[in-house]
């Protein structure tokens, strides 16, 4: 294996993660012998191309190998799902949002389903509250590198006035700290804690959260023999399962 690793790094080849499969054959004995014999292989600027990528294993059928599907355009983003992000609590405004949620108290006398108000409304206001106040950071350095650039090019034909000195000024301070930003939600979601935050390469830790989503993402639930798809179907047959547990 350590071989064929070496074999891999010196091709710039890496593999594909199957979701849902360890084995791809089998020798169809009593006791079967499983291997993973099939695999996809990949580059770094492939997976840049498709982020999205999904490699998931077919039934045998009559065979002893199991069909691999990759699909290229699979929607990994079923519904908007919460994430919290590591830099918020040092944001102006957190505590308070915290506080209002966790001062209400919910009239359910089941401490359980209590708390599990609780957790929602506190998503929920955390979601709305970073929305309104931090914002998409990729949509602010879009936007603050644009109008650096038309700065940039204005000064080729005329002097800045003061106003548009301080505000090019302002922008790339800004610009920086975004940038800051960024790097951490990208080590937070690649989930990478051997980096230094500051050393951290965008385009690297985005291929790891692409590779993490890939691998976190549930296909369908079984529940009671009955077989879930949906992301709503998913999500509502989770929450009643964590309740009734």
């Amino acid at each position: 294996m350590g071989r064929f690793r070496r074999t891999l790094s010196n091709l710039d080849l890496k593999e594909v993660y199957l979701n849902g499969r360890r084995f791809t054959w089998s020798n169809e004995r009593v006791q079967p012998t499983l291997e993973k014999l099939d695999r996809v292989f990949t580059t770094v600027d492939w997976e840049d191309l498709f982020p999205d990528a999904f490699l998931s294993a077919l039934s045998s059928g009559p065979s002893d190998h199991c069909p691999l599907v990759l699909s290229l355009a699979l929607d990994l983003h079923r519904g908007r799902r919460f994430q919290f992000q590591s830099f918020w609590p040092k944001v102006d405004g957190f505590l308070q949002v915290v506080r209002e949620v966790s001062t209400t108290q919910p009239c359910e006398p089941n401490p359980f389903k209590r708390l599990d108000q609780k957790l929602r409304a506190t998503t929920k206001r955390l979601a709305s509250w970073s929305s309104k106040f931090i914002g998409s950071v990729k949509l602010q350095i879009l936007m603050a590198t644009e109008l650096i650039l038309r700065f940039d090019i204005a000064m080729e034909s005329r002097p800045l006035s003061p106003q548009e000195r301080a505000l090019r000024c302002l922008l790339k301070k800004k610009l920086l700290g975004l940038a800051s930003l960024e790097r951490t939600i990208a080590r937070q979601r690649s989930r990478i804690l051997w980096l230094r935050e500051g050393d951290a390469c965008t385009r690297f830790f985005h291929l790891h959260a692409s590779q993490r989503r890939r691998k976190n993402f549930i296909g369908h639930l079984v529940v009671d023999n009955r077989r879930f798809t949906e992301h709503a179907e998913k999500a509502e047959e989770w929450t009643i399962s964590s309740i009734s547990c």
